[in-house]
């Protein structure tokens, strides 16, 4: 009986702890409710674990979509070359650069630009005066327009550009005048009205004048407005004018003489001058035959 008595008492100590402090405390097994709450304290965490990597994940995606649109590349640039300071000297660059590319079979300029700024005409005794408007009359062959549909142009809105040869009266000297040359200078003068509406502002047309011919025969100018060539200037003027260089004479190729003639070839003019009543000049220009 003594052993059994002993046998409890030690079964009993199993039993007994401490809580630290020297207070018994006896353990014991754990209830189903103990169980149950465990269970569900797990579920909780693992719950609350898959939304945060949910969220983790969202964000690291929505960051990756940031950064992708971040780093589009940026859209080509218009030219490579930009005038820079005021209008007129914008102007005044946009001629010497665009005339120093053109040149003749001897490696001679083309034409020099002699003048980049508002229209004037030369007055009889050298004076220039600044023409205060524009009429360009229509091309009435084949029923395309009526005689008085006259449309006038503001020439404070417009750049005037003036192409002279180095011959008697700016004619120009070298060769003759062909086909082939008239396309070089029509292209000339696209050039320079593009880089005009695109970098000098406020203007809404440009005229550029050509050299005479040497034979005396009435002088042409290429009148553009920027509604003309509003899909050229949406885009790079490389996809325009495609040669990587100033083509010489006859050197234009098919596709870009395609886009040379629908901006310029109905656009070519023959110009003179008349007197308005306030004693101010106005140019009429009038379609070229054969433009």
């Amino acid at each position: 009986m003594a052993d059994d008595v002993m046998g409890k008492a030690a079964a009993d100590a199993e039993q007994v702890s401490t809580n630290g402090v020297g207070t018994a405390v006896v353990a014991r097994a754990p209830s189903r409710a103990d169980r149950a709450r465990s269970v569900a304290y797990r579920g909780r965490f693992t719950a609350l674990y898959v939304a945060l990597a949910v969220v983790a994940g969202a964000g690291v995606g929505t960051l990756l979509v940031l950064v992708g649109r971040g780093s589009t590349a940026p859209a080509p640039a218009w030219s490579t070359w930009e005038p820079t300071g005021s209008v007129e000297r914008r102007s005044a660059q946009i001629g010497d650069h665009v005339g120093d590319g053109y040149r003749l079979p001897s490696g001679r300029a083309l034409v020099a630009v002699t003048y980049a700024g508002p229209p004037t005409v030369v007055g009889p005794e050298g004076s220039n005066f600044q023409v205060g408007a524009i009429a360009v009359r229509p091309n009435t062959t084949a029923g395309r327009a009526e005689a008085d549909d006259i449309n006038t142009v503001r020439a404070a809105n417009t750049v005037m550009y003036t192409l002279c040869g180095l011959g008697d009266a700016c004619s120009i000297p070298e060769g003759k005048p062909t086909v082939a040359r008239g396309q070089l200078l029509r292209r000339e003068a696209l050039e320079l009205a593009l880089y005009s509406f695109r970098y000098l502002d406020g203007i809404d047309s440009t005229l550029v004048l050509l050299p005479p011919r040497a034979d005396g025969q009435a002088a042409t100018a290429v009148f553009l407005e920027r509604g003309d060539v509003r899909e050229a200037l949406e885009r790079p003027l490389s996809e325009t004018l495609t040669a990587p260089l100033t083509p010489g004479v006859g050197e234009i190729e098919a596709d870009e003489q395609r886009a040379i003639d629908r901006a310029t070839r109905s656009r070519l003019y023959e110009f003179s001058y008349l007197q308005a009543q306030d004693g101010s000049p106005i140019m009429v220009l009038s379609p070229a035959p054969g433009g």
